[in-house]
């Protein structure tokens, strides 16, 4: 996937005119200068002050955003974007020191990997969210919540790095992670139901841990 992502973002760059270059190079610029000013820890406080309007929740609720279908894509997005493009700035950088590109690309392995990782978790979050608005109307508040629940988690399972990146407030990933305990048990009375429609075979299901009869 990461190879496949790599060979795409060459192939973009090199079709850009003289205009669209000049815009490549300023949009990573000021990227980099947001960053290192720590610009986006203050938007981010900024967010928890203010909260966003277009969600679903109350205007007054403190968690007001964490529930926006683009706050989701806007994180996941941002990430892959900025994986592929970093990555391909430490291949380059490697290849034209003169460096083999095999020992290029070794070095930069577990960066490759997770840009991929990062792209695939994009494609399934747009594509969970897609399901979503053509589910049938009786299911689609339940199969909200689920979706909220794998989009929260997956923004938490890499909350470290977005705080690095001043996409997260510390306040805001302590949000997050209470919301996904929340979701949790919202979630859980259907459980099984979910289990059974994702057609988990048996054997991955019936242990000790799980089924309780087994215990006796």
């Amino acid at each position: 996937v990461a190879k496949g992502l790599l060979t795409d973002y060459r192939e973009s760059f090199g079709k850009l005119d003289p205009l669209g270059l000049a815009r490549f190079v300023t949009v990573q610029a000021v990227e980099i200068a947001v960053e290192k000013a720590a610009l986006r820890p203050l938007i981010e406080r900024l967010r928890d002050v203010v909260p966003n309007r277009n969600d679903r929740s109350d205007a007054g609720d403190p968690d007001a955003g964490l529930r926006d279908d683009a706050y989701h894509s806007g994180l996941l997005r941002f990430r892959e974007q900025h994986m592929l493009s970093g990555v391909a700035r430490r291949l380059k950088g490697g290849i034209d020191a003169g460096d083999d590109p095999f020992d290029v690309f070794n070095r930069c392995q577990d960066h490759v990997i997770a840009a991929g990782r990062a792209h695939v978790d994009r494609i399934v979050l747009e594509a969970f969210q897609s399901a979503v608005r053509n589910a049938p109307e009786e299911i689609r508040p339940r199969l909200q919540d689920v979706y909220d629940l794998h989009a929260l988690a997956t923004i938490e399972a890499e909350r470290a790095w977005y705080l690095e990146h001043g996409r997260l407030s510390p306040g805001r990933s302590k949000a997050i992670t209470a919301l996904v305990n929340e979701l949790c048990a919202v979630v859980r009375p259907a459980a099984v139901e979910l289990v059974d429609a994702f057609g988990v075979p048996g054997s991955a299901t019936e242990v000790p841990m799980v089924v309780p009869s087994q215990h006796e």
